[in-house]
């Protein structure tokens, strides 16, 4: 894979909000949508055999929300009507070309604005299960930073073809989110999934999405109860505030810090950390235990960012300009996995294992981590490249390197790497045929557990067959 940067309750219940909120009239859809300079929707990467892209434009009246009561880390938020504004957002949509292949399940993403426009950074990751597998997905582009940035933003990408589009504050995005599941359930003249008809729907959002998913699933899913299910991946230690843009707190707001999912929401939350994430975005801090409904995977050795390399070897990768080389652990094969097992949670009632949590050493210090002798981290999901290690993979935080350009800004989210000597890699592994076998143990471990799915299991156990490590050197 490439270098991706992905910069997402019954009312009746006791203890939950007894406010009604009145839900606004349905949107409009328009589409498919074509034309325009670039003749194709913003980051369309090569669609695969067997599926169909389409990009539709979703209009209608959204609801903003201001809090009702205090928020506190427990996650049962409150709120109440402020306001309404109209918009015009997209609508992105891959679905399988033949129905027959459709699994029932559509995966609707809030497109994630960090880099200032829309990169769907679950799908990139999900790609390969979501098309094996015959998923729909669906990209909601909810925030203004997707539409109106400058130079990055979808009009500036083609102002002919987006010239509709129009949203005026972030404070919108979460009913536009509700909006956008109302729509794909019941569709009115122009469906987006073309006469498909979900059994599931399922919420999926990355790293700034999923800040806004906390909140979503705290405070507003109770109100409307859109999405059968949550999949938060890479979230930091709150959520994003009701009128936050992008990722800038309101002063007249403070997230309570280390929030949890409210215990008594009715849908499956699945919670997918890179160590990474418990590092630089402080996601340690909201840890909670788990129950019916709410499971986290802790990913060992795995940076926010991923490089992907099943067997860490020289020469590394240096990433967008950073100064360390970074971390290249495979991130994707585990979000993967838990997509695979958050489905069958969420369809069945089969619930995903609970690996035991990344073990911490100071959770105060810049990096919280508990590392073993080779400075890889302690517990979680035990990856290959932890287990059988190579090298020190570590999601703490890279820096730009001097003159590292633009994008290095971002070196931050990319962790770490350090390759181990020939001397170290001799004594670990005599020969390539105990390295092989060793690192074959842990996939089969990870396959057996759902950790790992048969495709990727075997990919990684190719990449060990095909390394060096331990091949005995010609003269």
């Amino acid at each position: 894979m490439s270098k991706l940067l992905c910069l997402s309750i019954c009312l009746n219940i006791a203890g939950a909000s007894a406010i009604s909120i009145a839900t606004t009239a349905e949107p409009s859809v328009a589409g498919p949508i074509t034309g325009g300079s670039q003749g194709h929707p913003f980051v369309a990467d090569p669609v695969a055999e067997g599926y169909l892209e389409a990009e539709y434009f979703m209009s209608g009246t959204a609801t903003r929300y201001a809090r009702a009561g205090e928020w506190t880390a427990d996650g049962r938020w409150d709120v109440t009507p402020d306001g309404t504004d109209e918009y015009t957002v997209r609508l992105w949509v891959r679905r399988p070309e033949d129905p027959a292949r459709f699994n029932g399940v559509v995966l609707v993403e809030w497109l994630n604005v960090t880099a200032q426009r829309e990169i769907p950074g679950d799908y990139l990751l999900m790609r390969e299960e979501i098309i094996r597998s015959g998923y729909a997905w669906v990209g909601v582009g909810a925030q203004v930073a997707g539409i109106h940035a400058p130079e990055t933003g979808l009009k500036a990408w083609d102002p002919e073809r987006y010239a509709p589009l129009n949203l005026t504050s972030d404070a919108f995005s979460y009913d536009i989110f509700s909006q956008a599941g109302r729509v794909l359930r019941n569709p009115g003249d122009v469906d987006p999934l073309a006469g498909l008809r979900p059994a599931t729907l399922l919420a999926t959002g990355r790293s700034q999405a999923a800040y806004r998913l906390v909140t979503y699933v705290n405070a507003v899913h109770p109100l409307h109860r859109v999405y059968d299910g949550i999949f938060l991946h890479s979230r930091g230690q709150t959520g994003a505030g009701l009128t936050t843009t992008g990722l800038t707190e309101a002063a007249s707001e403070p997230m309570p810090e280390g929030a949890n999912i409210r215990l008594d929401t009715d849908i499956p939350v699945f919670d997918l950390q890179a160590e990474g994430d418990l590092v630089v975005l402080r996601s340690h801090l909201a840890r909670q235990p788990d129950s019916d409904h709410y499971r986290r995977w802790e990913i060992a050795g795995s940076a926010h960012v991923q490089t992907p390399r099943w067997v860490a070897t020289p020469p590394m990768d240096m990433g967008f300009g950073c100064a360390e080389p970074v971390n290249t652990a495979t991130h994707h094969a585990f979000v993967k996995a838990g997509l695979n097992a958050f489905t069958r949670w969420v369809r069945d009632g089969t619930m995903p294992p609970q690996p035991a949590d990344i073990e911490l050493a100071d959770p105060a210090a810049d990096d919280p981590i508990a590392r073993d002798e080779y400075g890889n981290a302690i517990g979680g999901v035990r990856i290959p490249q932890v287990d059988v290690p190579t090298a020190t993979l570590d999601g703490r935080r890279n820096e730009p390197a001097e003159n590292g350009g633009p994008m290095a800004m971002f070196c931050f989210l990319y962790g770490t790497a350090s390759t181990f000597d020939s001397v170290k890699l001799a004594r670990l592994y005599p020969t390539h045929e105990a390295f092989v076998s060793q690192y074959n143990a842990c996939v089969d471990r990870l396959l057996a557990a759902g950790y790992l799915l048969a495709p990727e299991a075997e990919e990684a156990r190719a990449a060990a067959a095909a390394s060096d490590i331990g091949a005995r050197k010609r003269s």
